[in-house]
């Protein structure tokens, strides 16, 4: 028998159709066998894994704190208290008698020697250990939550002016003492502790 050109192009064409075929069968199996892999090397969770790392402690008011501030206020008032009695003793006044007559108190160089240091840059009642005072006993009581600044400083701002609404002008010490309580308060807020 003899073959022509155009038998030989239709078993050619046979052929390369069986080729094809068999190639797609081949990817179509090295396909699933790709998914089998797939499906093998997922991880399967079976334990429950602990956190490794630790949430923030809820802030708690710091008690202790609070009274020794509480405790080192009244030491500073009662102190400035037992002066002015002593000047006015030294006058022969007494507080009633001060409230019948009227401010007529001179204050004499033993008192104005006891003030100053009570209200000089190292006393108790100066503006920095004030200032201290105030800006402990508010993050005392936020138990060191910043978080909760913006509350704690108008808080501070309004004793501030209800200080100054009863006296009509704060003295200049208590001005001091406001500006050095808002520093000292926004570096605690910021993270910038003096």
């Amino acid at each position: 028998m003899k073959i022509t050109d155009k038998q030989t192009n239709v078993y050619e064409a046979a052929m390369q159709h069986q080729k094809k075929a068999e190639g797609n069968q081949k990817k179509a199996a090295d396909k699933n066998n790709d998914k089998k892999s797939v499906v093998e090397d997922k991880l399967t969770k079976s334990e429950t894994v602990q956190k490794a790392t630790y949430d923030k402690p809820a802030p708690v008011r710091d008690d202790n704190t609070i009274a020794r501030l509480w405790e080192e206020s009244n030491r500073a008032h009662e102190h400035l208290r037992e002066l002015v009695i002593r000047l006015l003793e030294r006058q022969g006044m007494s507080a009633e008698r001060l409230k019948q007559e009227g401010p007529e108190v001179k204050i004499d160089e033993e008192a104005r020697t006891e003030l100053e240091a009570l209200l000089g840059p190292e006393g108790e009642l100066g503006v920095e250990k004030t200032s201290d005072r105030i800006v402990d006993f508010a993050i005392a009581l936020s138990g060191g939550d910043r978080e909760k600044a913006a509350l704690l400083k108008d808080a501070i701002q309004k004793g501030f002016d209800e200080a100054e609404k009863a006296l009509g002008e704060l003295p200049e010490i208590s001005k001091q003492t406001h500006a050095r309580v808002m520093e000292k308060f926004d570096a605690w807020a910021s993270g910038e502790e003096e």
